[in-house]
């Protein structure tokens, strides 16, 4: 099986009469470059998210779109990890802590007035399959907020999951519940039969309870078995109409017209109500994609279930940071010590390259020259980032063009305005980073642009002598064999060439899987005649 090897070929052609003393000879040189898409990348990906209040319409876009992004990675093999770090350095909760592994859910009423509210970390040890249960003895929504009120469940329900969804929770003591009544008392329209309907009132602070969590479900996906159980304290029927689900990211969940609790009752509600398919539980109301639960990892990777969820949670960051927003500061406390060994440990490892996404629709107000957090990021991978393009690269969604004066914004959309990233814009331009506008409606080109960089997938091959581009062809393989052709490819169509870098170059719904081989053959440039004082016409040598 012959292997590739690149090469050039001279094709010599006489010139002048055969009776002259001297002559001239044609050489047209034809090359062939073999090009290997890459084979294997490891990347650890640093999303940092601006917080502050304008953010959460771009916060939105960017997690609704991380099919897109993570889609660059199909048929690649890569090892990947995502953090996600705010913009905010005040807060001593966030200042390059990743956020990972926490996530709370509110209760509100129509006037979205907060009646309870569960807020966990990722000390809260969560496990996979194991409800969260609230110990019977806590009946305040103050009291419910402590990690030392909670518990993990021990009955198991439907396949195998353990929790009560509907019915009592154990003691944490171990005390087993109350036989269950087995009627919730739930009712999401009507008047649930019983004639309570028609008094049902709104509900009050410390009336209704959130009473056990099933965030991470190991019978089914997250998609179809996380589910919130709440619990009715009043002796009255209250009406959830226009109450609601919600947390500090993108989660907004409204209860159904009509829907109610009845006194001491307790109402479930899930991603899914199909108990063939949600794991067994007895959900009273679907919540579908309105409600997501982040799980308990500080950040996710390439083994992570469910990573569009969970992407989605992570980087809805929520809108009430300071509106001095460090984006470089905030990733590089995230990369630093002490964080990079305690808070963040796992995140940033040895063999990987390292990718910086800045999200932000504001300038970066970090203290330092943009030239020394460019080197900091350089350094961490040492001498080969300086050598070699694409170990490190930092890229930047945020306002990328020049205000017509100052005062002006660098862009606008109907979510408002962005300022001009300078730093960011600088930082991007200087690594070979995607630079995009924060204004762009669709976000899902940039998250596919910025996946595809992550990924390590090569969109530009280099060729190595100045090509005549009618000449040029390029051709697939599968591996390094001439057996192995696949097709040529189509020019403007599949690839473009680049004079300027005299590079072939492949958009990114268009680049080659990860390990074929590439080969470009084309006739260079310059050759031509030239004096040749080895040959006479008779062939022998001078």
């Amino acid at each position: 099986m012959a292997e590739f090897q690149s090469k050039s070929l001279g094709l010599l052609l006489l010139l002048g009469a055969l009776s002259a003393c001297s002559e001239y000879s044609y050489v047209q040189e034809t090359n062939r470059d073999v090009f290997e898409q890459v084979r294997r990348n490891t990347v650890d990906i640093l999303v940092v998210v601006d917080n502050s209040c304008s953010m959460v319409d771009e916060q939105a876009k960017l997690g609704a779109n991380f099919s897109n992004f993570i889609a660059a990675f199909d048929g690649v093999d890569v090892d990947w990890q995502i953090g996600a770090v705010t913009t905010d350095m005040a807060d001593e909760n966030q200042s390059g802590r990743l956020l990972g592994g926490g996530d709370e859910v509110i209760l509100v009423d129509a006037s979205e007035r907060t009646l309870d509210r569960v807020a966990w970390t990722r000390d809260w040890a969560i496990s996979p399959g194991v409800a969260l249960q609230l110990d019977p003895s806590v009946r305040t929504t103050t009291g419910n907020d402590a990690r030392t009120a909670w518990c993990l469940a021990t009955q198991s329900f439907g396949d195998g999951d353990k929790g009560t969804p509907g019915s009592p929770n154990d003691s944490c003591s171990g005390t087993a519940a109350p036989p269950d009544t087995g009627d919730t008392g739930a009712s999401d329209g009507g008047d649930g039969g019983d004639g309570t309907d028609s008094d049902a009132r709104a509900p009050q602070v410390n009336e209704l309870l959130i009473t056990e969590l099933l965030i991470n479900p190991a019978a089914v996906d997250d998609s179809l078995g996380e589910w919130v159980e709440l619990l009715n304290l009043s002796s009255d029927t209250l009406s959830l109409e226009g109450c609601g689900l919600r947390d500090s990211g993108r989660n907004s969940y409204t209860f159904p017209e009509g829907t109610t609790i009845g006194p001491g009752a307790r109402l479930v509600v899930g991603r899914s109500a199909d108990r063939g398919t949600n794991g067994g539980a007895a959900v009273d109301l679907a919540a579908e994609g309105a409600m997501t639960l982040a799980n308990a990892e500080l950040f996710l990777t390439s083994s992570s279930e469910n990573a569009a969820d969970q992407f989605a949670e992570l980087v809805a960051v929520g809108a009430g940071g300071v509106g001095i927003e460090m984006g470089l500061e905030g990733a590089r406390a995230a990369l630093s010590e002490p964080l990079v060994s305690t808070a963040n440990a796992g995140f940033l490892r040895d063999n990987a390259n390292l990718a910086v996404i800045f999200i932000s629709d504001e300038n970066d107000f970090s203290p330092d020259p943009v030239d020394d957090y460019l080197r900091f990021f350089m350094d961490l991978k040492g001498d080969p980032a300086y050598r070699y393009p694409g170990i490190v690269t930092l890229s930047a969604v945020v306002g990328k063009d020049v205000p017509a004066y100052d005062g002006q914004p660098s862009c606008e959309s109907t979510a408002g305005s962005a300022s001009y990233g300078i730093r960011y814009v600088d930082l991007a331009s200087r690594t070979g980073g995607v630079l995009e506008s924060i204004c762009d409606d669709d976000f899902a080109p940039i998250s596919a642009e910025l996946g595809l960089l992550a990924s390590g997938l090569e969109l530009e091959f280099v060729l190595s002598e100045p090509a005549n581009e009618e000449t040029l062809v390029v051709k697939l393989y599968a591996e390094q064999s001439e057996d192995s052709y696949i097709r040529d490819l189509e020019k403007e169509v599949e690839y473009s060439y680049v004079p300027a870098r005299n590079a072939i170059r492949f958009e990114p719904n268009q680049v080659p899987p990860s390990e074929t081989i590439i080969v470009a053959e084309y006739e260079v440039l310059g050759s031509g005649a030239r004096r040749d004082e080895s040959t006479t016409t008779d062939g022998a040598a001078r």
